[in-house]
């Protein structure tokens, strides 16, 4: 209950003590930061409080991936209710009460939240361990076809006819990509459930950072593009998982190869101050269309340019970045620049602390 009256939240603790713990907050900053260490199964939220209003604390929740699924139920007594109540729900609450409250209907509302919640964790559950199972099963006749595909490929060898050399490429391409779909989707489903762990060590950014670049040289060279690194002179350190960190990198840069035209130019920048380090993966590509950058973070979705790309993708790249950055307490964003992209990811150095 996040609200500066106390007989406000007396009376909550009295409907719900029997049943549930009630936790308080008297203004919304105590509040965040009591949803963010208790992880609350439904939070009651008042509008009108000094310092942070409701809106910006629902706000604030539904940006941090540590409450984003939180249910929020608005308390209010203003009287502008249809117009109050159609922002809180576009801003992510799922009920709109005015008061003075209602003991019989708070209750109703609440226990629907809290079940509302059970729901959809089960069935996220249920979704990932189906998608884990399809995806087990289409894995194993595909790494098959890859093998027999590369048998077959050197047993023809460089001789054979150029037809046959053809398909038989065209074949190992294809079954590597499903390969690497199936791998992206088992991430994402893992994801959901909070199945997907993060081992953390300190991982020097630095060395990071040139190591993925030295690694995409050669592909970069072949498509006659300027990769370079900047920033990597002093190690820069942060608490994180180095093999998840290092996929967020190399995701971004293949997308950034994938859309740089030929004689183009990358550059990834390692950057930052004393609370967290950046690490920003820029391109001279066509760029992102602003009514498009909306939609890059999210499952599936592509830009114009990735659909007609000549190696297009999954739509899960993305996804996956934002995932396993937001997992190491970051952020991660898309930066408006006057021509190209620039992805660009936040960690926070005391990550460990949170």
């Amino acid at each position: 209950m996040i609200d500066d009256r106390s007989e406000n939240r007396t009376l909550i603790r009295y409907l719900f003590d029997a049943e549930h713990r009630v936790l308080e907050a008297a203004d919304g900053e105590s509040g965040l930061a009591l949803a963010v260490t208790t992880r609350p199964d439904c939070i009651l939220l008042d509008v009108s409080m000094p310092g942070l209003t409701g809106f910006e604390v629902l706000e604030r929740l539904q940006a941090d991936p540590r409450t984003r699924e939180t249910p929020v139920i608005i308390l209010t007594a203003t009287e502008d209710s249809l117009s109050g109540m159609e922002r809180a729900l576009r801003a992510g609450a799922v009920d709109y009460l005015t008061k003075p409250i209602d003991a019989h209907r708070v209750t109703i509302r609440v226990r629907g939240a809290i079940e509302r919640g059970r729901l959809l964790r089960e069935l996220q559950t249920l979704r990932a361990n189906f998608t884990s199972m399809l995806v087990h099963d289409l894995r194993a006749p595909l790494t098959v076809i890859d093998g027999y595909t590369q048998l077959l490929r050197n047993r023809l060898g460089p001789q054979a006819n150029a037809t046959l050399l053809r398909y038989t490429s065209a074949i190992d391409v294809s079954a590597k990509r499903m390969l690497a779909l199936i791998r992206q989707i088992l991430d994402v489903s893992k994801f959901e459930v909070g199945k997907l762990t993060i081992e953390r060590a300190p991982v020097d950014l630095h060395r990071l950072v040139a190591d993925v670049v030295e690694a995409f040289e050669p592909a970069a060279r072949q498509r006659r593009i300027a990769l370079t690194a900047q920033g990597t002179e002093e190690p820069r350190t942060v608490l994180g998982d180095v093999a998840r960190l290092e996929q967020v990198i190399m995701n971004l840069l293949t997308n950034a190869l994938k859309f740089t035209p030929p004689d183009g130019t990358i550059s990834v920048e390692l950057g930052g101050d004393a609370d967290a380090v950046t690490v920003a993966v820029r391109d001279s590509g066509p760029g992102v269309p602003p009514d498009e950058r909306q939609f890059l973070f999210e499952p599936f979705s592509q830009a114009a340019a990735g659909r007609h790309a000549s190696t297009p993708g999954t739509g899960l790249g993305l996804v996956i970045c934002r995932r396993l950055v937001e997992a190491h307490q970051g952020r991660i964003w898309l930066d408006d620049t006057e021509a190209g992209c620039r992805f660009v990811f936040s960690l926070p150095v005391n990550g460990h602390a949170a």
